[in-house]
């Protein structure tokens, strides 16, 4: 951060130290009240004393730590806004190796197929008043630029590392399209498998790393990516199924503790352990917003029609029967509505015919690029909504959005990956970097800008496991005698 300019520069900071401690021992004063300058005065001209705001300056968002995907993805820099690539489909024919005596044998070839990937923008815009930089209110770092540099990185990050997993081009036009789906959209979803809400075993992710090994994929995945939850449900099957009891002694500086549980949880392969990793940002099952982003935010849909119906396709069961609701929130680039909340629909898969597909029919809304779904727990109220979907909205008449319970909700994806720059890597056009803006006010505005775009090069290596539930917290709890 040393290059970024000496904002504090003009301000001697021992002199407003000292002057701030002689404040304080000032008659009647006190934090955000006037301090008496003469006589206990405390007419509108007296000075403020400013309230430290060091020790409430605590961190309510995550750290580097907390990325996942993004450090451990291989990069390649690109020379232009589309990048070309090259993918190796096989190795040629699987012809008998064998040939007569004096015979040049059979031309063989590999099949190549040419591919491409667009470079998308990312950013964060941020500003520091000229107060905010000139008396250092954002802790103990001189320099308030740099400190709101520090925090504005790891929320473009964040950003980053959601959408290297989540994102759709096809629902935001702007954006790139994350792992997942390239990954579930190869072969028409070959590479996928619905867990329908239960939880993974770990004999279940030994079967997908040896169909991932097996011909014709050849796939070796290096890491299983999962949500916090979903790690700490795996640890639970280790302590509950473990063949010894899963405590091991740890140094604690001069003296020993015990650990309960498996400090790395590993998935032997067929090729070896492969590490079980937690991503926080895998998970995107989020509850449904309360209210606007901002007065900047598109406006929230007037209306939604819905219609149920028979549909052989879905996945709603006998055990999914009862009743629901859905919001709906239209998002663009500047923010998200408030939300709407549907009318109470019912799934009755043993109806005649079945009612066991809901069609939510969303009017032309203003502002908004795309819509966000959530569906509530069966039985629950509105208050339970939590995220299945997304759909662009469409450029004329209703934009339709079908849920067949595809996307369940509180559930999440198991990613596994192979981090090797021939199946998986990211395209980046330049170096992360901060871009000065125009000052047209008496603030420093600033971007800090990122510009690339995933690429899975080979999905058939890769793998997705759908809708991976939790054990019910209390069914998790031993008993207390």
């Amino acid at each position: 951060m040393h290059n970024f300019p000496e904002a504090n520069q003009l301000v001697n900071v021992r002199d407003l130290a000292e002057l701030n401690n002689a404040l304080r021992k000032s008659a009647n004063a006190g934090y955000q009240s006037p301090a008496g300058t003469s006589g206990g005065d405390t007419g509108s001209l007296s000075p403020l004393i400013p309230q430290s705001i060091e020790n409430t300056l605590a961190s309510a968002t995550y750290t580097m730590k907390e990325l996942a995907l993004w450090p451990a993805m291989p990069k390649v820099n690109a020379t232009n806004t589309v990048h070309e690539y090259a993918v190796i489909n096989d190795h040629g024919l699987d012809l008998e190796p064998f040939i007569a005596e004096g015979s040049a044998g059979q031309t063989n070839r590999s099949s190549y197929e040419r591919k491409s990937v667009r470079v998308k923008y990312l950013a964060e815009r941020r500003e520091v008043t000229d107060v905010g930089s000139l008396v250092g209110l954002l802790g103990n770092n001189a320099n308030a630029i740099a400190q709101e540099t520090e925090r504005g990185t790891l929320r473009l990050l964040g950003k980053l590392e959601r959408s290297l997993w989540h994102a759709n081009e096809s629902v935001n036009p702007l954006a790139f399209d994350g792992i997942i789906k390239q990954i579930e959209s190869h072969d028409s979803g070959a590479n996928t498998f619905d867990l329908a809400g239960k939880s993974p075993t770990p004999r279940l992710l030994q079967e997908v790393l040896s169909e991932l090994q097996s011909a014709p994929r050849y796939g070796r995945p290096d890491c299983i990516y999962v949500e916090p939850r979903i790690h700490a449900e795996l640890i639970k099957f280790a302590v509950q199924f473990g063949r010894h009891d899963q405590l091991s002694i740890r140094s604690l500086g001069a003296g020993q503790g015990l650990s309960y549980g498996v400090q790395d949880l590993h998935i032997m392969s067929p090729y070896g352990a492969v590490p079980v990793k937690s991503a926080p940002f895998l998970f995107d099952s989020y509850k449904a917003p309360s209210t606007a982003s901002s007065t900047d935010a598109p406006n929230a849909p007037a209306s939604v029609t819905e219609i149920v119906e028979d549909d052989a396709s879905s996945k709603f069961v006998a055990n999914d029967n009862g009743t629901y609701y859905y919001k709906i929130v239209s998002v663009n680039n500047s923010g998200y509505s408030a939300p709407l909340t549907s009318a109470q629909v019912t799934i009755d898969t043993t109806a005649n015919p079945l009612d066991n597909k809901v069609t939510l029919q969303i009017p032309q809304t203003a502002g908004a690029v795309f819509f966000k779904i959530y569906r509530s727990e069966k039985n629950g109220s509105a208050d339970t909504c939590s995220f299945i979907g997304e759909i662009k909205q469409a450029s004329q008449g209703t934009t339709d959005f079908v849920d067949l319970n595809a996307r369940r909700p509180n559930t999440s994806k198991i990613v596994f990956v192979q981090h090797d720059p021939q199946v998986m890597e990211f395209v980046r056009l330049l170096d992360f970097f901060r871009r000065p803006l125009a000052e047209v006010a008496t603030s420093k505005p600033f971007l800090l800008m990122l510009f690339g775009s995933p690429v899975v090069k080979v999905p058939s290596k890769c793998w997705v496991l759908q809708n991976a539930g939790v054990t019910a917290t209390s069914s998790m709890l031993d008993t207390i005698v």
